[in-house]
């Protein structure tokens, strides 16, 4: 069983090269200031989990708390998998990427467990307002993702996978708002 330091810093090293994902894309689309702006607002969102991630490190640490079991599993193959989606995705960032696959490499980045996995940590380690805070500005931008898809993509296949993860999560915070 990993420590909490251990699927911290993990968690944290995933949501950097997440945030860095889409600061490249921001950059890739700078002469459209809607589209900067856009990704540049999805850079933030992964910037407030890894400040999220890193205040809980930091209030474990005071706790001498830090090196425990993690209150969540965290399997290799998983940080592996994630590690090299995200590698693939700045591989494949390339100036000149069309927005469609950027769009589409966006939410497959969201799709996978990495958002799942912060709010797990947050609400197991006892972190309620940043576990909301983070669900809330995730249906948020996942919302913008979704109107971005359906803006500037023809795939409603795409659109539809977007919905259904903004549902997903939606879903999520309604029932945790309720308690």
């Amino acid at each position: 069983m990993p420590t909490t330091r251990e699927v911290l810093d993990a968690t944290i090293a995933l949501e950097k090269q997440s945030m860095a994902l889409y600061v490249r894309f921001a950059k890739t689309f700078a002469h459209d200031r809607v589209l900067q702006d856009f990704w540049f607002a999805m850079a933030r969102d992964e910037a407030r989990h890894v400040g999220a991630l890193e205040l809980v490190t930091t209030v474990l640490y005071q706790e001498s708390m830090l090196d425990n079991a993690s209150p969540i599993s965290l399997e290799d193959g998983t940080i592996l998998r994630l590690r090299a989606l995200l590698e693939k995705a700045q591989r494949d960032a390339a100036p000149g990427i069309p927005l469609e696959r950027a769009l589409e490499i966006a939410l497959e980045v969201e799709e996978t467990e990495l958002e799942d996995l912060v709010s797990d940590l947050l609400k197991a380690l006892q972190a309620p307002d940043e576990y909301e805070r983070c669900l809330r500005l995730l249906v948020h931008d996942l919302g913008e993702l979704s109107y971005m898809i359906e803006r500037h993509s023809h795939d409603p296949a795409l659109l539809a996978r977007c919905d259904a993860l903004v549902d997903r999560h939606a879903e999520t915070l309604r029932h945790f708002s309720a308690k």
